[in-house]
């Protein structure tokens, strides 16, 4: 039996994998550019896979063609890869798979594929002296050749597609749909922080301002297509690493369902989706979302490799979007305030690190990709706490400043906020101890039921404070005694 290996025996291509694999090498690109252009695409092949950056261990397998594979060599058979892709890379995946006998493979002049592969595979077992597993129209030509001939696929509901000119037998290995794969990927749950924008309106009381919020919503649909264009890249550029994350592993960049080529694309239509919209909203906006790219880019790259560099990035990501929800409305945010949202999202960004650390069970080693150990835990909680409580402070602050005196009648009842925010981050840093911490912690907060309900008390308590009859309630009480 021959099995082919690019969407056959791995559900991706190892040559797209080769190219993502060297993003951040752009002389290695550069060099494979030039050989495809002077030599072909074989000696693309071997300059990217002589760089030895893709890990063949971590390449997510078409587990019922694997099965096949097994089954055919439990049986006494013979197994054989026949693949485009690069010699080297075929070695490291005969290696992998013990249930591969030879390897027939792309050698840096002759790219064998189609009809190339065909003739040698004729040419070595003859005219319907093998079984053939393959995926694709390129592979039309060695069906016919075949005795029996299998088409691997991720598609549940797959069936012999009619250009195949034969009938086939179907290895399915079922996955998400494409719609629900990119939906995942996207992750247009994230969503929910974009809503900081909202924050300065609300904050400002300009929520029955038309203008201000359509201006608003408009950048809210910016940000988005942006931390989706950033999310397709992040994931691309750390595939690797979440191919051995216990949850990250999941996802379908890193599970094979999405093509990280497909994904680079994505990204490179959705950032200049989001650019457009944003110089139609305005100049000021537009570069506050460069920044945010920008910023959200460099801890991609490197940033979060850096111990603390790495949270305080995260937490400018978050303070970004309250600066673009002022910016988009020409709301001037105030020292205090400010300063509140900004201790409050350092904790939340610790909060995000603990977790992780919390994760590795006390580990001592480093954890992958991030400039951490398991020894540093108690940095963290001790440095995540206080930005937590140095927020609670400020608020106290920000409660007697003269702006928050002119918008709510009866300031005094915001007092109440500090002791339910008090609850709040003890309440996150508590179940961050417990290992209840799974996800984007804004995220968690927005899902969280207690979360929600502290979230509608501070509502309740603003909303009680800017009503005038509040502040007459008080005088009057005030009075009596």
């Amino acid at each position: 039996m021959v099995v082919d290996l690019d969407g056959s025996l791995l559900r991706g291509d190892t040559l797209h994998e080769s190219i993502v694999a060297n993003l951040r090498h752009p002389l290695v690109i550069a060099a494979a550019v030039v050989a495809l252009l002077t030599s072909g695409k074989a000696a693309m092949k071997r300059r990217l896979a002589q760089t030895g950056r893709v890990e063949v261990a971590l390449l997510p397998a078409n587990a019922a063609v694997l099965s096949l594979m097994e089954a055919r060599k439990g049986d006494g058979g013979q197994v054989f890869l026949a693949t485009g892709a690069d010699s080297a890379i075929a070695e490291s995946v005969a290696e992998r798979f013990p249930s591969i006998d030879a390897v027939f493979a792309s050698d840096g002049s002759t790219n064998l594929t189609s009809h190339a592969k065909a003739t040698a595979l004729t040419a070595e077992f003859g005219e319907g002296g093998f079984d053939y597993v393959g995926n694709s129209q390129a592979d039309v030509e060695i069906w016919r050749r075949a005795h029996t001939s299998y088409l691997a696929t991720t598609d549940r509901s797959a069936a012999a597609p009619g250009w195949a000119g034969r009938d086939l037998e179907v290895l399915a290995d079922p996955g998400p749909t494409r719609l629900r794969a990119w939906g995942r990927e996207l992750r247009v749950h994230q969503s929910l922080k974009n809503t900081l924008l909202f924050l300065p309106l609300i904050a400002a009381h300009e929520f029955t301002n038309v203008f201000a919020v359509a201006a608003t919503l408009a950048g809210f649909i910016a940000f988005t297509l942006m931390a989706s264009s950033v999310y397709l890249l992040n994931d691309v550029l750390d595939v690797n690493l979440d191919r051995v994350h216990r949850r990250k592993k999941s996802r379908p960049v890193a599970a094979g369902w999405i093509d990280p080529l497909h994904a680079l694309a994505g990204s490179l239509v959705l950032a200049v989706a989001a650019l457009t919209l944003g110089f139609v909203i305005g100049l000021g906006f537009a570069l506050v979302l460069v920044g945010y790219a920008v910023l959200t880019l460099s801890y991609s790259l490197w940033l979060k490799r850096i111990t603390l560099v790495d949270v305080v990035t995260l937490a400018m990501l978050y303070m970004i979007r309250i600066v673009a929800g002022a910016v988009v409305t020409g709301i001037t945010l105030s020292f205090w305030f400010t300063g509140v949202t900004l201790f409050l999202f350092l904790s939340l960004a610790f909060v995000k690190r603990y977790a992780e650390l919390h994760s590795a069970n006390g580990s001592s080693r480093r954890l992958p990709g991030r400039g951490y150990s398991g020894d540093d835990v108690h940095a963290i909680l001790a440095l995540g706490v206080a930005s937590g409580m140095a927020s609670t402070v400020l608020m106290a602050i920000y409660i007697q400043s003269d702006a928050v005196s002119r918008l709510y009648p009866a300031p005094v009842v915001l007092w109440l906020v500090i002791p339910v925010l008090f609850l709040w981050i003890g309440n996150l840093w508590i179940k961050a101890g417990r290992g209840q911490m799974h996800d984007d912690p804004v995220i968690f907060a927005l899902r969280d039921p207690s979360s929600l309900v502290i979230g509608a008390v501070v509502l309740l308590l603003f909303v009680v404070a800017s009503m005038p009859v509040t502040a007459e309630l008080f005088g009057r009480i005030a009075s009596v005694r």
